[in-house]
């Protein structure tokens, strides 16, 4: 068979997996996940691997889900092939944690997939990730913004999660079933187009497909391969590029630096780079969007010292005497207007996630492309301009010279609480949402929206933010 023959190259040129290899098949029991089950299978002597199944049961779709897990349970029995399970209440844990449904859902089934890994010795484990899955992704990057590395989209391996069907179409898989005379389970919720990844499914692709080009997928795979060897190459050259940079780092204090002069002399593509690979020393993890990126390579071109700029993960930037460093805050507290520079309750807030207050209160931020069904706005509840937001918010307490910007002009936020009637000793506890771009106060929390990413005509997408009193 064609797709028998194509997956056995795939998974050689790819360098997929070795000899004695056990492989966990993340398996829904739908038509894609399905194939790669059966086809790893059928396929296990001449891979020279072991294969095992696992399904989360996430409780979305009540008896339906509870059906999916039967189906594949009873797949791996009559087969013989080991079967592992969990389940969660994915609803109520969403909740709970302030996440997006999909997002707690990803979150918990990989979770599941790694602790399993784990107990099978270090398996891999194997998605069933398809080229119409590249193509969507891709698009959702770039609809997101994105540079070259988000172009790469889904790659075929990545640490122990291997994606042996990323040369097949959906249809293709679909087709293999039947052949096979497999009947999978269908998913009612892919049929809605209710989040952004089925809305590209379902409307924006076909459009594409129908209108523009009829080999959209293949064309988003194909700019996948060639971002995805690009980026490889540039990765390389940035590496070699730190070196020149002469750069300390300081791993107790958590601080790395180097001359302005030497980041600034290589190639912007790589003083891009060079910015992310300083900042990874200091916070791994921690990935700075494009204009913090920007924030950071222009202060080091006014070359001020003395000039700082706060950044994700209590990262911060200072300029001093022709250098750049970049360091994890040493956090005080000052009992003094509640939380001021540098200190630990100045938190950042993400998108889709909420934060805890030192009060017991929370402020949370929520992504969405409609207002529909929002119920009323008020002190405690606004909505902004995503696309002047950026992916995150400072939130913090107030501190000296804090100004907010109205509609014309602006004002003392101390002047603000004493036309507001804040009383005095609850001025110091009245969150700040602040971008951490321009450090402008977005929301005086619980009073006033300020001028600041305000939504207009042609807002396409809001970030709702929320505030629930604690205990002062």
């Amino acid at each position: 068979m064609r797709i028998e023959g194509a997956l056995i190259e795939y998974w050689r040129s790819n360098s997929l997996g070795q000899p004695g290899d056990t492989v966990i098949v993340a398996c829904s029991g739908g038509p894609d996940s399905l194939a790669l089950l059966d086809l790893l299978w059928r396929l296990r002597d001449r891979l020279s691997i072991k294969v095992a199944a696992a399904h989360y049961e996430h409780g979305i779709r009540g008896q339906a889900s509870k059906e999916d897990e039967a189906f594949v349970a009873q797949y791996c029995h009559e087969r013989k092939i080991p079967f592992y399970s969990e389940s969660g209440n994915i609803l109520q844990l969403s909740r709970e944690k302030g996440e997006s449904i999909e997002t707690c859902a990803r979150r918990k089934r990989y979770e599941f997939l790694n602790r399993l890994s784990v107990n099978l010795a270090g398996a891999l484990i194997a998605t069933a990730h398809h080229c119409d899955d590249q193509a969507e992704t891709l698009l959702m990057h770039f609809l997101r913004g994105t540079g070259l590395k988000g172009l790469t989209g889904i790659l075929p391996k990545r640490e122990n999660i291997i994606r042996p069907l990323l040369i097949f179409t959906k249809q293709e898989l679909v087709e293999y079933c039947h052949e096979q005379g497999l009947s999978p389970r269908h998913d009612a919720t892919n049929d809605l187009a209710d989040c952004t990844r089925n809305k590209l499914r379902l409307r924006l692709l076909p459009l594409l497909k129908e209108d523009y080009n009829p080999n959209i997928i293949q064309s988003l795979c194909n700019l996948a391969n060639t971002a995805a060897a690009e980026e490889a190459l540039l990765q390389q050259l940035s590496r070699e590029a730190e070196k020149r940079l002469e750069m300390h780092y300081d791993k107790e204090k958590q601080a790395v630096s180097c001359k302005s002069s030497l980041l600034l002399g290589e190639p912007l593509a790589i003083r891009r780079r060079l910015v992310k690979q300083l900042l990874s020393l200091v916070s791994p993890g921690c990935d700075l969007d494009f204009p913090h990126v920007e924030a950071i390579l222009a202060m080091a071109e006014k070359n001020i010292t003395g000039s700082s700029l706060d950044l994700p993960d209590k990262c911060q930037l200072r300029i001093s005497y022709g250098h750049i460093e970049l360091s994890k805050k040493t956090d005080k507290f000052l009992t003094s207007h509640g939380t001021i520079e540098d200190t630990p309750n100045k938190k950042i807030l993400s998108l889709d996630s909420k934060i805890e207050l030192p009060g017991g209160g929370f402020i949370s931020a929520r992504l969405t492309d409609s207002l529909e069904g929002e119920g009323s706005f008020s002190r405690h509840k606004i909505y902004c301009d995503a696309a002047k937001c950026g992916p995150e918010f400072v939130v913090r307490y107030r501190r000296k010279g804090d100004r907010i910007r109205l509609r014309v002009g602006s004002k003392k936020l101390k002047d603000f609480f004493v036309d507001a009637k804040v009383d005095r000793e609850r001025r110091d506890w009245v969150p700040l949402v602040v971008s951490p771009i321009t450090g402008e106060i977005i929301w005086v929390a619980g009073c006033r929206q300020t001028a600041v990413a305000m939504t207009d005509v042609d807002t396409k997408e809001y970030v709702i933010l929320s505030y629930e009193k604690g205990e002062e």
